[in-house]
């Protein structure tokens, strides 16, 4: 059975932290060819391509023209680049994943998209929460029905430091942390939006700081379903997530559901096994009824198992000709964030979605990146 080729494109911290051991536990089982990797940065680039034993480049094209056997191209590098690079990608004929977000805008995220389509090859989008085991189970228990319809999701996200990235001072946290949270809420809220309201501020401006330290965003989806999303790196606030339906509520990660007429909290049960001597999560039982049980699809590795399934979901696209398990949920991520920034500068005004025309947020978004490479993102 033939593995798929892989090379990596940016060897910072997402990278370092996450794709590449994943990648090299993937290839150490036979699951996947790790090829080659590419970061503008020579000595960071010469230093990880000696530790994984894979020729490195500064040019992503030029690893693309030696490498022209690559099925999958992993973007780890900054936002601003994302769309540019996956449309290199598309263009020798490469499945790009990049990581989140998926782009700066609506119009870059389209680019990525159309150049796929062009050139027949898919793209996925690394939006790793909605990937780990814990939101794996949630999401069925969401879906099951266990707690009846959702009315309400809340979560508030505490930033600590500002996005790695930035171009301009127009996007922040809630478009770097934005787009996790939005694809958590729309998934466990089962539903599409369809109007959101919003709004940022910068509380502690200073030098060199980026466009806000809070946001917040309440959004309205067809099910009739409300979702409030708070980005704060003010106030000392702690991570809150609450899932309330008709039935029951999931609060963080316990739940409690009715249970012959009545609420009680149900026992979640995690079970683990070694492997290489670490301990590796078996399965996750929610002893609900139906009962609803998580299996490790990962069970006899040492990795992230979120990061894993991102990269075998793009991967398998290749060899396999089907769609990414994600795909254009990373657009919607995206355009649930910049709804959030348009209605902040329509003075809180509800943004209608889908978005079918640039935004005011986007224009300026465009302007800074202009601003600061001397020419346009697409």
């Amino acid at each position: 059975m033939r593995k798929a080729k892989i090379g990596l494109i940016g060897c910072g911290g997402i990278a370092g932290g996450a794709h590449l051991p994943t990648i090299e536990a993937l290839a150490k089982r036979g699951v996947l060819d790790f090829v080659a990797v590419c970061d503008i940065n020579k000595k960071r680039v010469s230093k990880v391509g000696r530790h994984y034993g894979v020729p490195y480049y500064t040019d992503a094209e030029e690893m693309m023209e030696k490498h022209k056997d690559i099925d999958v191209i992993d973007i780890c590098t900054g936002d601003y680049t994302h769309h540019s690079l996956a449309k290199l990608a598309a263009e020798h004929t490469m499945h790009p994943i990049v990581e989140k977000p998926m782009a700066l805008t609506l119009p870059c995220c389209d680019v990525m998209i159309e150049a796929c389509q062009k050139n027949g090859v898919y793209f996925e989008v690394a939006e790793n929460y909605f990937r780990s085991p814990e939101d794996r189970v949630i999401i069925k228990l969401v879906a099951e029905g266990v707690i009846g319809d959702v009315m309400m999701v809340d979560y508030i996200d505490p930033i600590k430091t500002r996005p790695l990235w930035r171009v301009g001072s127009h996007s922040g946290p809630c478009l770097d942390m934005g787009v996790h949270r939005m694809s958590q809420i729309r998934l466990y809220a089962q539903s599409e939006p369809k109007k959101i309201a919003g709004i940022t501020k910068q509380f502690t401006p200073g030098e060199g700081k980026v466009f806000e330290d809070w946001g917040h965003a309440i959004i309205d989806f067809e099910s009739g379903a409300v979702g409030i999303f708070e980005c704060a790196a003010v106030g000392g606030k702690k991570n809150y997530r609450q899932i309330i339906g008709t039935k029951g509520t999931i609060k963080n990660f316990s739940l409690r559901a009715e249970v012959k007429g009545e609420m009680r909290r149900v026992p979640i049960e995690r079970e683990f096994h070694k492997v290489d001597g670490k301990a590796v999560l078996t399965r996750i039982v929610v002893h609900t009824e139906p009962q609803i049980v998580y299996e490790n699809p990962f069970k006899e590795y040492v990795l992230n198992v979120s990061v894993a399934e991102e990269i075998m979901s793009i991967t398998n696209a290749a060899l396999y000709d089907r769609e990414p398990e994600y795909f254009l949920g990373g657009r919607k991520d995206v355009e649930m964030c910049v709804a959030l920034y348009e209605s902040s500068l329509l003075g809180m005004m509800p943004v209608e979605l889908p978005i079918t025309e640039i935004t005011t947020y986007e224009k300026m978004v465009h302007e800074d990146f202009f601003e600061a490479f001397g020419y346009a993102p697409y």
